[in-house]
């Protein structure tokens, strides 16, 4: 199992960040997305594998709310896929959350996103509604959409 470290998102990991979300999705986030999100000072981290010197295994970002957290976007690598990177930075968050006063935490998932679905029930996600036609769908130029199924953790 490949151990990790969260550190600050900055400009200079914009390039692997972005390959990582070009090789994890059909719809990748832009750079203009990461950059308003470091711009508004969200929770923006890389996963730095501990043993490889700049080594990113992933990335998250957070938006910290009044009394919630929004997780907007967690992607591992496809080759770091598998070792439970994604369950253990997100308790990580949770903890994080609840010692800073965060008592949820709200996400997004597209409705065919059965792996990521399965895994946020796995550590107490659950179902509180849908986003109709929130996700694109269709291939370039095609205007289909995708629902997004709204999760939601109780911290406690």
């Amino acid at each position: 199992m490949t151990d990790f470290r969260f550190e600050i998102l900055s400009l200079k990991d914009l390039d692997k960040v972005i390959d990582a979300e070009k090789r994890s999705h059909q719809f990748p986030w832009s750079e203009k997305n990461f950059k308003d999100c470091i711009d508004n000072a969200y929770w923006n981290y890389v996963l730095v594998d501990i043993s490889a010197e700049r080594n990113i295994l992933g990335h998250c970002i957070v938006l910290p709310g009044v009394e919630e957290l929004h997780l907007l976007n967690i992607t591992i690598c496809p080759e770091y896929r598998r070792e439970n990177i994604a369950s253990r930075t997100l308790f990580a968050i949770e903890e994080t959350g609840l010692s800073k006063g965060y008592h949820r935490i709200l996400l997004e998932v597209r409705r065919s996103n059965l792996p990521a679905i399965y895994l946020y029930e796995k550590i107490g996600y659950q179902l509180i509604g849908a986003r109709k036609n929130y996700y694109p769908a269709g291939l370039q130029g095609d205007n289909s959409r995708e629902d997004a199924l709204v999760m939601e953790k109780v911290l406690i």
